[in-house]
């Protein structure tokens, strides 16, 4: 029996070491479709057995399989599943195809756990990092412009440090803000702290866009929530260094403007034509002042330079993880005295005290220097520097600048003198830290503790030198804005499951807001040397001014989530805010939303669809607040004055103790859809409700006071927003995806105050009337007198309960221009309806390449510059636009404007112009180098080379400098610029 045993236990070892001795070792290395990177912690096995292994981090992998393995299988979460065929080979390489059914990225959509995208219920859009980075602009927002359905994001001016404006959904007060909550790791920030901020820091953007998303926020939400996410190390990640430098220029967006004006000789001919000079004046004129001058060439500067570097080292082990950047920026703007310099430092930590206890650490730190050129509105030294004369030259003889002196003719400063003898510097830190002990003491349990502060110091220097001018009388100037924010949140969130389908997720929470800010500011003239221009060396008129304002936000929160069969997800939102900034009966206000998400897809009926490969059909209901106002509205104050050298009191404000919170309902109902595994299809209409709305309310002026800020009126908007993307090509090496985005909003003003059914806002002509969007109200043109060239308008309508219709008789017309009596509703909107954007991103064996496309359709502007540069009988001797030549000489013309000794040009409808534009915001072109030339350095892991484009291109009918200027009416606005970036990426 012995024997036996012993002769099977032989065979069996012979049989082990023969299957052995028949395997063999399979290598490799797996990369992406989408740029050629390698794939870190790619699943490996072998079909048919239980062998496994990962790649690693350089996506490299090797596995021992029997002969009889015929294939291996590649699996990685936002990838195709692919099977390899072996064959006779060891070697192999892979190249995984992204999957769109298969991404589903983690967002933080309000306070709790991140959640995967697919089971959020609420509207969310998320946007990668990538969208923002190597974007040559200071303002993260800016890239964003056109990417997503019911964003609005407009930069009103092209100084380096502008922040642009923002609106989701239309705009949803007439009162009070309409900007979005921006959030930044969790704790609320300044919208005008961006610009201080690198976008190169940001993992993701995500907008909030529904009551089931932003209700959860309360009272700062009415208009929306942009959440950015920073930048965070990944676990078991060596470290990974990475450098990125660009350098590019930046140029007028646009020129028509400025280049259509007289030349000299069409100036001269144009006024030996009107008789305004005869021909003796105009070759004098010539003789003496024989130029040419395009005058936006001196107040404008070309080919400004932009430049920024960034650093970063990220990477992580079992238990910590970390990312360190440091950035530089600098960008010179077109504009003397234009500029914006800024420098910053992240450090985000965090680390796994034990397997129950989290804590992680962002900190902040950054600090920018800006200037702002000052000369816009109606300033000749550089808004309105078209109207100079073209004869006069800024040079003298020998082609040297008129510097210290005034330019001859146009008695005026070079620019540059101006620049450097008038300075106006900013000077910016911000802190922005935060931090949070996360605990799970038993399964599904989470109890999470964060704090943050938004701090920064803004200090303003003025100087007027002595020698300026020669007068010997300087003058300075310094100020300091100091802004403290403190938020505290503590959230306890439950996750549990029940029965194996039901699934629950329970958060409660509470925050603390508290603000505080203190300015202070001093001035002094009478400075004799340009070397002591101190506050304390200025003799004369010296000022001090000192003012502190605070507010506080107190609130609690909770969310019920449940979600049943992984097909219908439902979660319901109840915040209750209290803030200091209303009247003491009226401080808390309650807000709440429910929602319903049916993951369509997961039904049996249409799980076996091919041609469907996704579908989610999701609604929502509820509220949220607005209390963006100033801190003490509510409150009668008292203020102080100098009378006869003693400290006078008097009321400063009548507040308003009933004062109350902006109440806001949305309703948003959508779907979407991937078909073919290609497409992604995303349709969302919403109904949005603001009532009580925070307005100023005209009173008398014999109560003393102009207005009372109050809650009044209701405003509705809604719309559609679109969103449509596909992979067009996906095979192999090449994939083209083209996208397409469009929000349409109808804006309608349902109620207003003290019984009124419009409102004519005084000196803006814009409108309030009911049962309409905000439009112009302004005397509306009829065009000129073919047989006498006489001006004419039309007369509004005599019942004044009419006046919103708009009279377009041209039997009631008159000569006699009069702006209070002839203002009636012009049928334009203040805000445009159509916003959208479309692109594309394509990638080809490592090289890049896309473009992204933002266009306004329904925009309107008053282009107040035209009063100025087509009043030729107005503005007599200086310089004019081309059409003013297009005026009425003879009975029979249909001219533009009125004969010749008339004004050409009133305060009416004629400079309201449609400032619908599309514009290139951006174009992308890169190159990745193949890994096996990087490999041979020893130590590069990856490096690219990269061109980008912004504002290259834009169409528009509307004929002033700039019109994407987010406001009623544009002077002298400083216009959007475009600039051309080279710039080199390497990591290590």
């Amino acid at each position: 029996m012995k024997q036996k045993l012993l002769c099977f236990l032989m065979l069996g070892i012979l049989l082990i070491g023969s299957a052995y001795a028949q395997e063999r070792r399979i290598s490799g290395r797996v990369t992406s479709s989408e740029d050629g990177a390698p794939i870190a912690g790619v699943s490996v096995l072998a079909v048919g057995t239980g062998r496994a292994t990962q790649t690693d981090e350089l996506g490299t992998f090797s596995l021992d399989v029997a002969s009889n393995v015929t294939a291996l299988e590649f699996r990685y979460l936002g990838y195709v599943t692919q099977t390899i065929t072996l064959g006779s080979r060891t070697t192999i390489s892979v190249v995984l195809e992204t999957d769109a059914t298969a991404i589903d990225e983690v967002v933080v959509v309000g306070y709790g756990s991140a959640r995967s995208l697919s089971n959020v219920v609420g509207s969310v859009k998320h946007i990668s990092g990538q969208v923002l980075e190597s974007r040559p602009s200071a303002n993260a927002l800016d890239a964003l412009q056109g990417q997503i359905a019911g964003v609005q994001i407009f930069s009103s001016n092209g100084e380096p440090s502008v922040t642009p404006s923002i609106r989701l959904h239309g705009s949803g007060s007439l009162g009070a803000s309409s900007t979005p909550l921006i959030v930044l790791d969790g704790i609320p920030i300044d919208p005008n702290s961006l610009v201080s901020l690198n976008p190169e820091d940001f993992e993701s953007v995500t907008v909030l866009k529904d009551a089931s998303a932003t209700s959860i926020y309360g009272s700062r939400a009415a208009n929306g929530v942009i959440y950015l996410t920073s930048k965070k190390g990944k676990r078991n990640s060596p470290p990974s260094i990475s450098l990125k430098s660009q350098y590019g220029v930046s140029q007028m967006a646009q020129t028509d403007y400025f280049k259509d004006v007289f030349t000299s000789p069409e100036l001269f001919d144009f006024w030996l034509e009107t008789g305004f000079r005869n021909q003796e004046q105009v070759d004098n004129l010539r003789e003496n002042w024989p130029h040419d001058t395009r005058w936006f060439d001196v107040y404008y500067l070309n080919n400004q330079p932009f430049s920024q570097t960034d650093l970063s080292v990220t990477g992580g082990g079992d238990r910590t993880t970390y990312y360190i950047s440091g950035g530089y920026l600098n960008s010179e703007g077109l504009s003397y005295r234009s500029g914006f310099e800024r420098y910053t430092l992240r450090s985000n930590l965090a680390t796994d005290i034990s397997s129950w206890i989290k804590v992680g650490m962002n900190l902040s730190v950054g600090t920018d220097g800006r200037q702002t050129n000052p000369y816009g509105t109606n300033s000749l030294n550089r808004g309105l520097a078209m109207l100079s004369q073209p004869f006069y030259t800024p040079y003298d003889e020998d082609g040297n600048l008129y510097y210290e002196q005034q330019i001859p003719g146009l008695a005026r400063f070079h620019p540059k003198y101006l620049a450097d003898m008038i300075t106006a510097d900013q000077r910016k830190v911000l802190f922005n830290p935060s931090g949070y002990i996360q605990m799970t003491p038993l399964k599904g349990l989470t109890l999470k503790v964060q704090g943050g502060l938004e701090f920064f110091d803004l200090t303003a220097s003025g100087r007027t030198y002595a020698s300026y001018n020669n007068l010997y009388n300087g003058s300075a100037s310094e100020s300091l804005r100091r802004d403290l924010s403190k938020t505290i949140t503590n959230t306890i969130e439950y996750a549990f499951d029940a029965a194996e389908k039901h699934r629950f997720t329970l958060l409660g929470g509470h925050e603390f807001i508290d603000y505080d800010r203190q300015e202070f500011s001093a001035s002094s003239n009478g400075h004799t040397d340009d070397r002591l221009m101190l506050l304390s060396a200025g003799p004369n008129n010296r000022n001090v001014g000192q003012s502190r304002t605070q507010y506080v936000f107190n609130s609690f929160f909770g969310r019920v989530s449940y979600g049943f069969d992984d097909k219908y997800l439902f979660d319901a939102t109840v915040r209750q805010d209290a803030s200091s900034r209303f009247g003491r009966d009226n401080r808390y206000a309650t807000f709440w939303s429910l929602g319903g998400l049916w993951r369509a897809k997961n039904e049996n009926f249409l799980r076996d669809l091919d041609w469907l490969t996704d579908l989610n059909v999701r609604a929502s209901v509820g509220t949220s607040g607005n209390s963006q106002i100033e801190n003490y509205e509510s409150l009668a104050l008292i203020g102080t004055n100098i009378y006869n050298g003693q400290t006078g009191w008097g009321i400063s404000a009548p507040g308003n103790p009933a004062l109350a919170w902006e109440s806001q309902f949305k309703g948003t109902a959508g779907v979407s859809a991937v078909l073919f595994n290609l497409a992604t299809v995303e349709l969302e209409y919403y109904h949005r409700i603001t009532d009580n709305m925070l307005v100023d309310v005209p009173y008398p002026y014999t109560s003393g006071f102009a207005d009372i800020t109050s809650n009044v009126g209701k405003l509705r908007n809604r719309g559609v927003d679109i969103d449509v993307s596909a992979d067009v090509i996906r095979t192999g090496n090449l994939r083209v995806t083209p996208r397409f985005n469009m929000n349409y909003n109808q804006e309608t003003v349902l109620e207003l105050f003290q019984g009124n059914d419009y409102w004519i806002i005084p000196n803006t002509g814009v409108s309030w009337a009911v049962g309409q969007p905000r439009g112009y109200f302004y005397p509306v043109w009829a065009g000129v007198n073919p047989d006498n060239g006489d001006p004419q308008w039309y007369v509004p309508n005599e019942d004044p309960d009419m006046i919103v219709v708009p009279n377009k008789d041209p039997n009631n017309v008159t000569t006699s221009f009069n702006a209070g009596e002839l203002q009636q509703n012009t049928g334009l909107k203040r805000y445009p309806p159509v916003a959208g954007g479309f692109g594309l991103t394509s990638n080809y064996k490592g090289i890049e390449f896309g473009f992204d496309f933002a266009f306004i359709s329904g925009k309107y502007l008053i282009n107040n510059d035209r009063y100025f540069t087509e009043n030729p009988n107005q503005f007599a001797g200086y310089n004019q636009s081309r059409v003013v030549a297009d005026y009425w000489k003879n009975p029979g013309d249909n001219a533009r404007f009125p004969r010749y000794g008339v004004q050409f040009t009133q305060f009416d409808s004629r400079l309201i112009e449609n400032a619908s534009f599309t514009r290139l915001k951006n174009v992308t072109l890169g190159y990745n180098f193949p890994k096996s030339l990087l490999d041979r350095t020893g130590f590069l892991r990856g490096a690219k080379v990269f061109f980008v484009g912004r504002n290259l291109l834009t169409w528009t009918q509307y004929t002033g400098p700039d019109p994407e200027v987010d406001s009623n009416l544009t002077l002298g606005v400083n216009p959007n610029t475009k600039q051309y970036t080279f710039g080199l990426q390497v990591q290590l």
